[in-house]
């Protein structure tokens, strides 16, 4: 996004109000159309109103829509946490293989392609129009990897629950680090400043769908729970202690020591 504060209030201005409104319009037509028993015992509610609505070719018309639709999403996700999985390797928080680009591993984004390109490269080049040399592949592979072991282990019920839990617990943390931001460092510059009410909002939000998988499937939350603190010793070992943590510690061996 070349002009953020310019285009990044057009966006969440109007292209969330219009997803919210063609949702709620969605399902206004669901239960005006079908019955609550169908609602309540159906997985493929969308490809139910189709049927019911214009017959069979409605329903594979319906199927596609929310196929394409699931495809969108699936893209966006990828993007998303394979740069995520890439910028923790070159921080460190990860082995570095997965902080570099392209097959070969490039050695940043503006280094010269010609220098990283092998036979496979180039075949691609040929193929797809594109080296990938700009490309995270190791760390989307190792996205694909655990993604493949998320699909085996458990049903869909199982992946719902754990990266609802799992990815609400991390959006809390993460927006409540902008209402963290916005008290310590009043005066930085933020290229969009939303309304404080918008954060506080979502956090709160956040917090109700993580009590509420929590209190439906506690089990399974608390396994989630320990999967993801699992996590907190590794990120110990490859970056060391927070600072708080630190100072916490370092006043207890005092006190013992006196």
């Amino acid at each position: 996004m070349k002009n953020p504060t310019r285009d990044l209030p057009r966006v969440i201005h109007l292209a969330m109000p219009l997803v919210i409104v063609s949702y709620i319009l969605a399902n206004i037509s669901y239960f005006f159309v079908l019955p609550s028993a169908v609602i309540a015992s159906s997985n493929t509610i969308a490809v139910r109103f189709g049927t019911t609505v214009f017959g069979p070719i409605g329903g594979v018309l319906f199927a596609l829509t929310v196929c394409i639709s699931c495809l969108g999403a699936l893209n966006a996700s990828t993007f998303t946490s394979g740069r995520l999985v890439y910028v923790a390797g070159k921080e460190a928080y990860l082995p570095k293989v997965f902080g570099t680009l392209g097959l070969r591993g490039g050695r940043s984004s503006n280094s010269n392609e010609t220098t990283q390109q092998n036979v496979i490269a180039r075949t691609a080049k040929k193929v797809f129009g594109t080296s990938y040399t700009r490309t995270p592949i190791y760390a989307m592979l190792l996205n694909a990897v655990l993604t493949g072991a998320y699909v085996v282990v458990g049903d869909f019920s199982v992946l719902l629950t754990f990266t609802g839990v799992a990815g609400y617990t991390f959006y809390f943390l993460t927006v409540l680090g902008l209402i963290v931001l916005r008290v310590k460092e009043p005066d930085l510059e933020r290229p969009y400043r939303c309304w404080i009410s918008t954060p506080i909002i979502f956090c709160c939000v956040s917090l109700f769908l993580v009590s509420r998988g929590l209190f439906q499937r506690p089990i399974q939350t608390l396994l989630v729970v320990a999967f993801v603190s699992a996590g907190v010793p590794a990120f110990w070992w490859r970056v060391g202690m927070p600072r708080w943590m630190k100072q916490i510690l370092g006043r207890g061996n005092n006190v013992v020591r006196r």
